[in-house]
């Protein structure tokens, strides 16, 4: 598909509008297929250091910060809205619709950034910065901010670093903006970014805090990453369709 809108830009009526994506999916239209497996098994750069996305992301934490407390907000004045005990809602409900919510938020955060491409891919909504780093939005699983997906071909490509996108020159690293909740799940306890490679830390995860500088913030982990990136090798196979999203 081809379109004639540049990253955040904005017509002659002041309506932000998307980018083009050739052969990609745009946000809620769906016009094939744009992120696929590396198809040749050969050895490619390993996803960037720590340091590096710090310094990368320092100028939109405010905007990720945002994705996440809008959401939660508008989530708590949603279920204060509806009938009957809030304990009628399930986890897999309240992750599904909070997930719609930070969608959103993240559309309205980043559509119009320079730098920035806003798409969706087969049922996540990707972020992409300076053409380097994509971003997923999940919730964390416990303190060593782990996350959990089904396990469909575009999901285990993200997770093992080798999902292409249309756009891409070089390979980019891929990372999960997540959110934890506390004990009681009450309340936002944390906002991270990761990086991992089949399910296990790169390095340590970045906190997502406005405003803090370009030395970011360390999140200790109950047990240690390891100690620098791993090399990736791009798989031999194809990746089949993915019909379904765990947005959890």
């Amino acid at each position: 598909m081809h379109a004639a809108s540049a990253p955040g830009v904005t017509d002659s009526q002041g309506e932000r509008t998307f980018e083009t994506i050739d052969l990609g999916i745009l946000l809620g239209i769906i016009d094939g297929c744009s992120a696929t497996c590396h198809a040749a098994r050969v050895p490619i750069g390993t996803p960037m250091d720590r340091a590096s996305c710090v310094r990368l992301l320092q100028p939109y934490q405010d905007q990720l910060d945002q994705c996440f407390r809008n959401a939660w907000k508008r989530w708590q004045n949603w279920l204060k809205a509806l009938e009957g005990s809030p304990a009628d809602v399930s986890p897999r409900s309240r992750a599904n619709v909070l997930y719609d919510f930070i969608k959103t938020e993240a559309v309205n955060q980043f559509l119009a950034v320079e730098h920035v491409r806003v798409r969706e891919e087969r049922g996540f909504l990707v972020i992409q910065i300076r053409d380097r780093v994509a971003i997923r939005f999940k919730k964390f699983r416990g303190r060593k901010l782990k996350t959990s997906s089904i396990r469909t071909g575009q999901a285990v490509a993200f997770q093992g670093q080798t999902l292409e996108y249309a756009n891409e020159v070089e390979p980019m690293t891929h990372l999960v903006a997540g959110y934890l909740l506390d004990r009681f799940e009450l309340d936002l306890e944390q906002l991270a970014i990761t990086c991992t490679l089949d399910g296990e830390h790169i390095w340590a995860p970045i906190e997502i805090i406005p405003d803090a500088g370009q030395g970011g913030v360390t999140i200790p982990m109950p047990t240690s990453p390891a100690d620098g990136p791993r090399p990736v090798v791009r798989s031999s196979r194809k990746a089949p369709a993915e019909e379904t999203s765990e947005n959890q």
